[in-house]
């Protein structure tokens, strides 16, 4: 098993073991469907985890594919943009610290664009963002993912305090503040599941 492919395991396993507290958080100022989608997300990463040719432009662009496969909801399509971003921003001449900081650095420039959304509207960026900033300062891959898993999670912690903007979140605004971001904890998840 590649690299590669076990870490993909450890983050389809977490988003299936976590999946209850995505869909109660989501249910407070959502639709209550998160937990439903990372299901399906963790179903798209072990279908394309089935067929990885080692090839890590073509893995990430077909766990990519594959998510957006299964889960085809608005977060599902965010997350599947993250992979197919990152598929075009890592090489075979990279170390895998570099490839990972390309990695999550064009996933979320490609998340931003594809939601239109910014840091601070209690999204899935404001994890994301923290994790990767910190990753882009780490000496090594392993000590990296630990600091991104911490930096995540504060970053998902610190959207309870914010004002939601986007999606049935933006609709309810003051009675959201006080519970964190669904989206926000699946990346804060992510990264707990990849230290």
């Amino acid at each position: 098993m590649s690299e590669l492919s076990t870490a993909l395991e450890k983050v389809a396993v977490a988003l299936e073991t976590n999946s209850k507290m995505f869909e109660d958080l989501d249910a407070v100022a959502g639709d209550a469907d998160l937990g439903i989608t990372a299901r399906k997300i963790a179903e798209g990463i072990r279908a394309a985890n089935a067929s990885l040719s080692g090839d890590i432009k073509s893995d990430l662009m077909l766990v990519g594919k594959e998510i957006s496969k299964f889960a085809s909801s608005t977060f599902g399509t965010l997350f599947a943009t993250g992979f197919i971003r990152a598929s075009a921003a890592v090489s075979v001449e990279y170390d895998a610290l570099t490839n990972t900081q390309k990695s999550f650095q064009a996933a979320f420039d490609g998340i931003t664009a594809r939601g239109k959304a910014f840091l601070g509207e209690r999204t899935l960026l404001d994890a994301l963002h923290p994790a990767f900033e910190t990753l882009l300062s780490a000496k090594d891959l392993r000590s990296g993912l630990s600091q991104a898993a911490i930096a995540a999670r504060a970053g998902a912690t610190a959207t309870a305090s914010m004002m939601p903007k986007h999606d049935r979140a933006g609709w309810i605004g003051e009675r959201a503040k006080g519970i964190e971001d669904a989206g926000a904890n699946v990346i804060a998840v992510v990264f707990e599941a990849l230290k």
